[in-house]
């Protein structure tokens, strides 16, 4: 899959050769195609390329509580998290999108016209079937119910007049793909085939769309029933998942790297490979500057993602029980924590540094001011992320990033079903699911409960799996959704504004001399001999402002509207009159 997905048969599909990244006329597709599994296979990996889901670490990070805003994007972050957005500010609501959902469409409609197998045609089409989900839900959990075009008519060329559909029906045909799908993939693919979608994949997709749905951002009102549906399709997905040799990898901190059969816990993946030229820069990003190239200030954390961390004896830092000391608050804490955040004096080794190199970012005085240690670009926060950062890769290679991208995880499986049992009033299975995660985390197994509070409610419950999803998925693009889909915004953040922390050098410390000492201090107990911390305001401008409901589905662009009469724009945008809720 690694080799040829990103690769065409033009011969057999177009008739004659062109440049692989050349938008072809599909009209001009050859009938023969869908009567050889080998030209049909082809078509189905450009498909992949273009519309399966994108690497994702640190994604919408700065729309959350895990880093600050930035202001160098379009739009601005912090427009998104004070509230002034205006109506085309956000989403990916475009012909580009429908364009992509036709191609997937001609796989769906003309597979069947051919003359493969029944067996052959319903891996091809479940394969279609998901991606045609894929492309939906990324408009759906933006916009609520949209267009559902499930023919190939060309948004460029033919009048673009189909009203949008409910989000309810939306919904019904985004599920109705992924049952198919699920029916017609297979458990697995061989190892030439890896990256292609199973129907543990279609099964986990459509668990996670169905908990949205029965989140309050879909469903203020709480209807039970949602719930139920979510806990049944979770409740398979993992028994799929299952049967299909799934499970938690054995290793949370190297859970991204190890790719293949030998991490069960990859579910539905995004393929990455250095050798064929399909990479991502992630490594940079995260990576400090000194052992980086030109990043280092994307996705630092935040103290609130800090702070989200458990002691290893699972307890929370506020309770007085945990052993939680402020000063050396990275002692003792949950083990994800070490392999998520990067902190003062943190070890941090990397291919072409000495061995036990330590990671500075403190600041120290000069000539009455502050002055970073870190010669150019210094942490934004006091902090980095580690989460997935390759510490194989060359230093000039760090834009190179072969390492895959898991959409879904395992551990999502598991987190997804405890919400919705939680949410059913199975508690004690909620419990057991959580466990098992903190188990794998190396968190304390304590009295069984490794650190959960016995006899949780209802609502004591959804906030620890909540607070547990915030630690667990840190950085890999679910902390926004989350926030957003739960009202998460508007209970807990808003009126808020995130923090870091300044590590400073006490100003009795000449920093000259400290350099020739600093590698051999003992920071776990040391640490406040040589250094204080201040706490660092990240949101001067402005407390964080994101407008819920308003915000939990935006408006429909206004060249969409222009170009579309039949298209609504969406309530609480400007006149518009579609009510996502339906």
């Amino acid at each position: 899959m690694k080799k040829y997905i990103y690769y065409v048969a033009c011969v057999m599909l177009l008739g004659g050769c062109k440049d692989v990244l050349d938008k072809p006329d599909l009209n001009a597709i050859n009938p023969a195609l869908w009567n050889n599994e080998a030209t049909a296979t082809q078509y189905l990996n450009r498909l992949y390329d273009r519309s399966m889901p994108t690497q994702g670490f640190g994604g919408n990070s700065n729309l959350s509580d895990e880093a600050p805003s930035v202001t160098n994007e379009t739009p601005n972050s912090a427009d998104t998290m004070y509230g002034r957005l205006g109506i085309d500010a956000v989403g990916n609501y475009s012909l580009a999108t429908y364009q992509r959902i036709r191609d997937i469409n001609i796989a769906i409609e003309d597979v069947d016209k051919g003359t493969l197998s029944p067996e052959v045609k319903a891996r091809i089409k479940g394969q279609a079937q998901v991606m045609r989900a894929w492309e939906y839900w990324e408009l759906v959990r933006l916009y609520g119910g949209v267009p559902m075009v499930l023919t190939a008519f060309d948004p460029f060329m033919d009048d673009m007049q189909t009203p949008r559909h409910t989000t309810s029906q939306a919904i019904d045909i985004i599920i109705a793909d992924l049952d198919e799908a699920i029916a017609g993939l297979p458990a697995q693919w061989g190892s030439s085939e890896r990256g292609r979608v199973t129907r543990g994949a279609a099964a986990a997709l459509k668990a996670r769309i169905l908990l949205y749905w029965a989140s309050p951002q879909f469903n203020p009102t709480d209807e039970a029933q949602r719930w139920q549906r979510a806990y049944t399709a979770s409740k398979e997905a993992k028994e799929l998942v299952d049967q299909d040799g799934k499970g938690l990898h054995n290793n949370f901190g190297t859970m991204f790297l190890v790719e293949g059969q030998q991490n069960k816990e990859a579910v539905f993946v995004r393929l990455y490979d250095f050798n064929t030229g399909k990479t991502h820069t992630w490594d940079n990003s995260a990576r400090p500057r000194l052992i980086g190239v030109d990043g280092g200030q994307s996705s630092n954390p935040t103290k609130q993602l800090v702070d989200a961390f458990p002691m290893k004896n699972g307890l929370p830092i506020t309770d007085p029980a945990s052993g939680y000391d402020p000063v050396y608050y990275w002692k003792d804490r949950d083990p994800r924590f070490y392999s998520t955040i990067v902190y003062n004096g943190a070890e941090y080794e990397v291919q072409g540094f000495p061995a036990g190199r330590k990671q500075w970012q403190y600041y120290y005085h000069n000539d009455g001011s502050l002055r970073s240690v870190e010669p150019t670009a210094p942490t934004t926060t006091g902090f980095y992320t580690r989460k997935a950062v390759d510490p194989n890769i060359a230093q000039t290679l760090v834009k190179q990033s072969g390492t895959d991208w898991i959409e879904i995880r395992y551990a999502e499986v598991l987190m997804n079903l405890a919400e919705a049992a939680n949410e059913i009033g199975q508690i004690n299975e909620a419990y057991s699911l959580l466990s098992a995660i903190r188990e794998r985390a190396g968190i304390e197994a304590g009295d069984g409960l490794y650190g959960l509070k016995a006899g949780m409610s209802k609502e004591e419950m959804r906030d620890a799996i909540m607070q547990e999803r915030q630690v667990e998925f840190a950085f890999e693009n679910k902390r926004y959704w989350d926030l957003r889909r739960r009202n998460l915004f508007e209970e807990d953040l808003n009126g808020t504004r995130r923090l870091g922390i300044r590590t400073v050098l006490k100003p009795e410390f000449d920093h000259d001399d400290f350099l020739e000492i600093r590698d051999n201090i003992d920071l776990d107990t040391e640490f406040d001999t040589y250094f204080t911390i201040e706490e660092w305001l990240l949101d001067e401008e402005s407390a964080i402002n994101y407008p819920q409901p308003q915000y939990n589905f935006f408006a429909i662009p206004s060249n969409i509207l222009d170009r579309s009469p039949a298209v609504e724009q969406t309530m609480g945008w400007g006149s518009g009159s579609f009510d996502p809720l339906q």
